[in-house]
């Protein structure tokens, strides 16, 4: 297994999609089919407003990660507008 790196930024454009979407979200996040390492959302600077959300997995493949994070009611939804995904090398 391979750990991945999910980063992904909220779309400005739809500003009410992350609250209306996120119980939806969890379910999927609880019921997931890989390893969850971490995941959560990030903020702005002043730790106020969720601009994104961050995920560690583990997968098979890039390919693998890519079709989890695509199965996400966020992404179904565009409540993310960007999404990156790069395989991660846990040190510590």
């Amino acid at each position: 297994m391979t750990y991945y790196a999910i980063y992904c930024v909220d779309n400005p454009a739809t500003p009410n999609a992350r609250n209306e979407h996120y119980p939806k979200h969890r379910e999927y996040l609880a019921s997931a089919p890989l390893k969850i390492v971490t995941a959560g959302p990030l903020t702005d600077e002043a730790g106020e407003n969720r601009i994104g959300s961050l995920l560690l997995i583990e997968a098979q493949s890039i390919k693998e990660a890519r079709y989890f994070a695509e199965q996400d009611p966020f992404y179904i939804n565009r409540v993310w507008k960007e999404v990156s995904i790069h395989p991660y090398i846990k040190a510590i």
